[in-house]
């Protein structure tokens, strides 16, 4: 800056691209309405829907919530299918990165689409079965887990052996997983700080009556590795 053949263009993004500009610029983009949602608030309705499952609000909030993320963390968000959960997680680490790991391609376009709608430029879609689509992922500060198909101990083992202080949240709706769920401590090298079962309800219409129709109750789990 300071040359003394620069020169100032102003307008929109639209008339930006319609000037005729040098090899060498610099944009200075100011937003007058900013997203000052809390990021984790975005209601279900907001999220671009397909047949993949969806981590429902109440649910989201509380897992993100006690991820502890930091500004700056890198995170998994294993078995992504919509996307929602990445979404709030990159909004939350917004100096950080979220890597959604998905094996169906389907539910792994709709990440993208949700990445592009929420501006979540620090989301990368990983395509594959976890583990083996993480392995050459970087060592993460936290990990969600959504969705294992049946490779919890083996997901669970391989970001250990990429940082073994990693926190990990498991989210379960079948006993089948809860079972694997509190195997964890036994057979690999991390400390069950507590689970949470969440029965959430939601109020729909009938005439002048208002029904609550429950969700599937949720088991969440939190875990953080125990270093040698």
């Amino acid at each position: 800056m300071g040359y003394p053949e620069e020169k100032f263009i102003y307008g929109t993004p639209e008339e930006i691209l319609a000037s005729e500009l040098g090899t060498l610029c610099a944009a200075l983009i100011f937003n007058p309405s900013p997203d000052g949602r809390n990021p984790i608030s975005i209601p279900d309705s907001e999220f671009i829907r397909g047949d993949a499952p969806m981590t429902k609000s109440e649910i989201r909030a509380l897992s993100v919530a006690k991820l502890k993320l930091c500004e700056d963390s890198v995170v998994y968000d294993i078995g992504a299918g919509t996307g929602s959960v990445t979404v709030e997680m990159a909004l939350t680490a917004y100096n950080g990165m979220v890597y959604a790991v998905e094996k169906e391609d389907a539910a792994a376009d709709l990440i993208e689409e949700n990445k592009r709608k929420f501006g979540t430029p620090n989301v990368e879609v990983i395509r594959g079965l976890a583990p083996e689509a993480m392995k050459d992922l970087p060592a993460p500060t936290h990990v969600f887990v959504g969705g294992s198909s049946g490779n919890l101990k083996d997901i669970v083992a391989c970001v250990l052996a990429k940082n073994p202080e990693v926190r990990i949240i498991v989210n379960s709706v079948t006993l089948e997983t809860i079972s694997e769920v509190l195997e964890l401590p036994k057979v690999c090298a991390v400390e069950q700080e507590e689970i949470v079962c969440i029965n959430a309800s939601n109020s729909r219409h009938l005439g002048r009556y208002n029904l609550m129709t429950a969700q599937n109750p949720v088991y969440i789990a939190v875990f953080r590795g125990k270093s040698a």
